[in-house]
């Protein structure tokens, strides 16, 4: 028994230290809530944090901490004190080239964020879909300790910033870059 418990242990601290691989390393609610999400919607696909490369993670989390897991987020965003998650997925497309100079920023490619709100009996419903294009370097993050705000970022740049708000049972977009 203590060998399964220090086997899930070691298993789950590898999946929280190295980000979300597959929809598997998310919690296993969210993981099903994302699983049933993406086979309604097939235009979306689970986005790895495999994509992004492996010494600029290293300096991603220099800034953010060394679990940092840049498409999934997981927080009370709605107030309702019931947790909810985020993530980011990618969408069927191309890559286009934005005029960046770092190869990190070079392409915006076609993702999506997407927020599921928790309910009371421990599943999740999909609160916000927002179609984006940005470079693979993007986040999710959280600030505020009482009062949680979720925002979607490009890591060293004030560009694509839009911070989720909750209105109802959904959210709506700021853009606090917007002239």
């Amino acid at each position: 028994m203590k060998l399964i418990l220090s086997s899930l242990c070691v298993f789950i601290l590898s999946a929280l230290c190295f980000g979300q691989k597959t929809v598997a390393d998310l919690k296993p609610s969210h993981a099903t809530a994302l699983e049933q999400f993406l086979s309604k919607n097939k235009e979306y696909q689970f986005l790895s944090s495999k994509v992004i490369d492996a010494e600029y993670m290293k300096f991603i989390r220099e800034s953010f901490g060394k679990t940092f897991a840049p498409y999934y987020r997981v927080a009370d965003f709605n107030l309702d004190k019931i947790a909810d998650f985020a993530v980011i997925l990618s969408r069927k497309g191309e890559r286009k080239e934005n005029g960046a100079t770092s190869e990190e920023h070079k392409y915006d490619y076609p993702l999506a964020v997407v927020i599921f709100n928790g309910n009371k009996n421990g599943t999740f419903t999909k609160a916000f879909v927002e179609d984006i294009e940005a470079p693979l370097v993007c986040f999710l993050n959280v600030e505020g300790t009482k009062k949680k705000t979720i925002y979607f970022g490009v890591f060293e740049s004030d560009a694509d910033t839009r911070i989720f708000t909750p209105v109802g049972k959904g959210y709506i977009v700021e853009y606090p870059d917007a002239p």
